[in-house]
């Protein structure tokens, strides 16, 4: 990743208005890395906003400074700002509403480890290698001389905690666990951080899940797994509902489609093999990594169902997996650096 440093100190000047957004139905990285780079221009003496076009998920209200964040509802202007920050986003439309606050004169610096084609940003500080954005906003901190706060620990940990699957997905990197390391000398408290992500579930949250998990359904002679969530039983927090079919002994592609309005509907995708599951959802407006990605639909749910088990239906026959070729494993160095290669050329 090159940083240019000089134009990101320039840009991050005390000054004009500045607002920070990440993507709606904000994970941990969304709200970690949010509430981090808070604390970062707190430091470097900026006047800011920190919104998201969405409620965050109750089980991160014990992080400091979660009171700073404002959802839609509770915004009440309308006006276009000189410098959107966007943390995490992926895509411009994954900041929803908060759109409208980009004018033509906006300056946009875009902070992320995802790669959804172009970049958007008139600064734009991408490492696709990256476990997390809070990885990135770590290494911020080292050039911009700035100090490690508590509420900026709190940030970066929950950040790569989550994205890494609690240091599961193949995104772990010895150079994630040494951050996390260091953060924990900085005061962060990781019991205290996963009880109150993992062990700390509301009553709706469970009942959710199970509803979720009564509709699972396997396909392509067990490799492909499947669950869904109708409007009816939903809850503000799904996070992680899909880890439970890509977790079926034997599945490698995994899919949890979430109802969010009439005929509208949100997709997560995981994959356990070489399909490349950012590659399908970029065939549906969407977007993501090469093992966890998704995409919004609008249309009839048998529609969206048939052509998402089309596609995963080609992925597989595309490579050649079956229940004795299946290579539930990590991603072979070989593989990933030509996908790094692919997304470079891609720029």
């Amino acid at each position: 990743m090159k940083i240019n440093l000089e134009k990101i100190r320039k840009y991050l000047q005390p000054g004009d208005d500045l607002i920070v957004v990440t993507h709606f139905s904000p994970d941990g990285d969304a709200v970690g890395s949010l509430l981090a780079f808070s604390g970062m221009l707190d430091q470097l003496g900026i006047d800011h906003v920190l919104v998201v076009d969405d409620e965050v998920p109750e089980k991160y209200s014990f992080l400091p400074g979660i009171e700073r964040i404002l959802s839609f509802g509770n915004w009440s202007g309308e006006k276009v700002f000189e410098r959107v920050v966007m943390l995490d986003a992926g895509a411009l439309p994954r900041i929803g509403k908060f759109k409208s606050c980009i004018g033509p004169d906006t300056r946009i610096l875009n902070i992320d480890h995802h790669y959804t084609g172009p970049y958007m940003g008139d600064i734009n500080l991408v490492d696709v290698e990256a476990c997390a954005t809070a990885e990135i906003l770590y290494d911020l901190c080292d050039l911009l001389d700035v100090e490690i706060t508590p509420q900026i620990a709190y940030g970066l940990y929950v950040g790569i905690l989550t994205d890494t699957g609690r240091f599961r997905f193949s995104n772990t990197s010895e150079r994630a666990l040494t951050i996390c390391g260091d953060l924990i000398t900085k005061g962060v408290n990781p019991g205290l951080v996963t009880e109150n992500i993992y062990y700390n579930l509301q009553f709706k949250n469970v009942q959710a899940l199970s509803r979720a998990l009564s509709t699972i359904k396997l396909y392509y002679d067990g490799l492909v797994c499947m669950s869904s969530l109708g409007r009816k039983h939903s809850t503000d927090d799904t996070e992680g509902f899909i880890e439970y079919a890509s977790s079926v002994k034997g599945v490698v592609l995994a899919a949890f489609i979430r109802e969010l309005d009439d005929r509208l509907y949100k997709v997560s995708l995981r994959s356990r093999c070489k399909v490349d599951v950012s590659e399908v959802a970029r065939k549906f407006g969407g977007g993501g990594h090469l093992k966890a990605a998704g995409f919004r639909y609008t249309g009839r749910k048998k529609n969206l169902v048939a052509n998402l088990l089309d596609e995963l239906g080609c992925q597989i026959k595309a490579h050649k997996l079956t229940r004795e070729r299946s290579c539930i494993e990590p991603l072979d160095e070989d593989y990933e650096s030509s996908h790094h290669r692919m997304i470079e050329g891609d720029e």
